[in-house]
């Protein structure tokens, strides 16, 4: 029996069944220890996995020592092929969990290069599970993480973004490039003191005026690289501008704002209305897209505000 400091949580539904982890998995029994549930050379089988949902138990543990192999078997799951709906729903959460990991990481090492070289990977991976065909909205919505750090929306903004853009018309190709601007969109987010990002109260106006900096700084950091298309710069430069030319940082508007840029204007909102902020409790999804569909037309593209609203109609029972 080991000690709750020497094991890390993961997600149940990462678990693929039938499939070797190579991982000793432990679980809380009753009396809150830490026991092990399943030795790494027994796969787990779909019985398994369904008695433990019909327990409410939605998480098992593994050493801490284990993480980079978890993290290699995440990849694994996520990058699979297979269109089961069992499996799609693990490597959807696969993905979530990988996103957030690698995204975490490559944001405080402070490495544009780095972040860019790792996000074009991620997008691969995003689009692929987001435009097969046994993708449901649903999975994603029921395992995203909803807390105020910036990875954590980043990450959530670039799936948003990918379903809406899937949902679009745009194919596999460009939906990845879509996932990549939509991770990169607030880089600029990162040069800003936290005491103004984590800020319980309202911002003062030079704390609103620097916040506003962001799109610049984070559109600078990018502009001269070659691997970024036009429309992935966009999405960093633009996601706060309005159909009205009422947004920033300049105040374009209509076609002057680009496509990619729109459909990140509208997730970039939802994830913000509807995630944990240190001024406000979440807002129910079908409140925050009231908000959304009233600046249909000023501040969004009213054929992107349809296509969210049908998304997150069958994506979300809240």
């Amino acid at each position: 029996m080991l000690s709750a400091d020497s094991l890390i949580p993961i997600s149940v539904a990462t678990l693929v069944p039938s499939t070797t982890m190579g991982l000793d998995l432990f679980q809380r029994d009753d009396a809150d220890r830490c026991v092990l549930y399943r030795g790494a050379e027994y796969p787990l089988q779909p019985d398994d996995l369904q008695r433990l949902r019909d327990k409410g138990i939605h998480q098992l543990f593994i050493t801490r020592d284990s993480r980079s192999q978890y993290q290699e078997y995440l990849r694994e799951v996520a990058a699979g092929a297979d269109g089961d709906p069992e499996q799609i729903q693990a490597r959807t959460c696969a993905m979530n969990e990988v996103v957030l990991d690698v995204l975490e990481n490559s944001f405080a090492a402070g490495d544009t290069n780095e972040t860019v070289s790792v996000v074009q990977q991620l997008g691969d991976i995003t689009a692929q599970v987001v435009s097969s065909d046994g993708f449901k909205a649903s999975d994603l919505f029921a395992v995203l993480h909803h807390d105020y750090a910036t990875f954590t929306h980043s990450a959530n903004v670039a799936f948003y973004a990918a379903m809406l853009g899937s949902k679009l018309g745009y194919g596999e190709e460009a939906v990845s490039q879509i996932v990549v601007g939509g991770l990169l969109h607030d880089l600029g987010k990162l040069d800003i003191d936290e005491k103004i990002l984590c800020k319980p109260g309202r911002l003062d106006d030079d704390e609103f005026r620097i916040i506003k900096q962001h799109p610049t700084v984070g559109f600078r950091k990018l502009a001269r690289r070659g691997d970024l298309s036009e429309g992935q710069l966009m999405m960093v430069y633009q996601h706060h501008e309005r159909n009205d030319g009422r947004g920033y940082p300049v105040g374009v508007m209509g076609k002057e704002i680009h496509p990619w840029s729109k459909i990140c204007a509208v997730v970039d909102v939802f994830e913000a209305l509807t995630s944990q902020r240190p001024y406000r409790t979440p807002m129910p999804r079908a409140k925050a897209f009231e908000l959304i569909e009233r600046d249909s037309g000023t501040a969004f593209e009213q054929e992107m505000v349809r296509c969210w609203k049908a998304i997150i109609s069958h994506g979300s029972d809240s």
